[in-house]
C-alpha cells in the first residue's frame, strides 16, 4: 500500500473508530463535520484517494459502504509518525510536518502522543543512536537529569544527554568530538523540551 499523508491517515483513523464503536462507517457529511473539512465533497476527495491507494473499498449508491481492507484494519501495528528531522551534532531547524508513518508493535511503543524523529548527525553515538536512526519521543514538558532528551532551542532542534545543573542546563553529547551546550538561567526561555527517547529503530542496510 501506498504511504499516507497525514490528513489522509486522520480520514481513515476516524473511519476505523467509528466502525469500532458504531459498528457502522460514517457518511461523508459526518467525516466532513467531524475532522472539520470544507464539506463533503473535501471528505469525498479523501475516500476516493484512500480507495486509490487500497485502504478502503466503497459500494457506489450508497452512503455508507465503506470497508477498511484488512492490512489498513490490522490490530496487531500500531502506526506512528515520522516528524520532521533532528539533528545529533549541531542543531536543525526543526521541520514540524509529518513526512510518513511507520508501523510498529504496540509493546514497543507504549503511551500517547509518540512519533519518531529522524536523527541526523554524530553526537549521540556513544549512547548508540547512530545518524539515520528514528529516535522514538515521548512528548512531555520536563526530563531527569541524564535522560536523553528531545529539545528545541529557539527555533533550532536538538538531541542531546538533559542534566539540570545550579546555574544551567547542560545539554552533553555522547560523542567526545563535541562540546556540551550550557543554556545559562536568563537565557532559559530559549529552551523547550519536545519530550524524552524512550527508543530507537535502525535500519541495518
Amino acid at each position: 500500500m501506498e504511504q499516507l499523508s497525514a490528513k489522509q491517515e486522520r480520514v481513515l483513523d476516524f473511519i476505523k473508530s467509528s466502525l469500532q464503536q458504531t459498528g457502522y462507517p460514517p457518511t461523508v457529511r459526518e467525516i466532513a463535520d467531524r475532522l472539520g473539512l470544507a464539506g463533503p465533497n473535501s471528505a469525498k476527495k479523501f475516500l476516493d484517494i484512500l480507495e486509490r491507494k487500497g485502504f478502503i473499498r466503497r459500494q457506489p449508491g450508497c452512503s455508507r459502504a465503506i470497508e477498511v481492507m484488512g492490512a489498513a484494519l490490522s490490530p496487531a501495528l500500531r502506526s506512528l509518525p515520522v516528524v520532521g528531522a533532528i539533528r545529533a551534532g549541531e542543531p536543525l531547524l526543526a521541520v514540524e510536518s509529518i513526512g510518513e508513518r511507520i508501523a510498529v508493535d504496540p509493546s514497543f511503543a507504549r503511551g500517547e502522543g509518540l512519533f519518531f524523529l529522524r536523527v541526523k548527525g554524530d553526537s549521540m553515538i556513544d549512547a548508540h543512536v547512530m545518524d539515520g536512526d528514528l529516535a522514538l519521543i515521548r512528548p512531555q514538558p520536563e526530563v531527569a537529569s541524564g535522560d536523553i532528551a528531545a529539545v528545541l532551542l529557539g527555533d533550532e532542534a536538538t538531541l542531546k544527554y538533559f542534566f539540570k545543573e545550579k546555574t544551567a542546563v547542560r545539554l552533553q553529547p555522547a560523542n567526545p568530538a563535541y562540546k556540551p551546550i550550557m543554556i545559562k538561567q536568563k537565557d532559559a526561555a530559549q529552551l523547550r523540551i519536545i519530550g524524552k527517547v524512550v527508543g530507537v529503530m535502525r535500519k541495518m542496510e
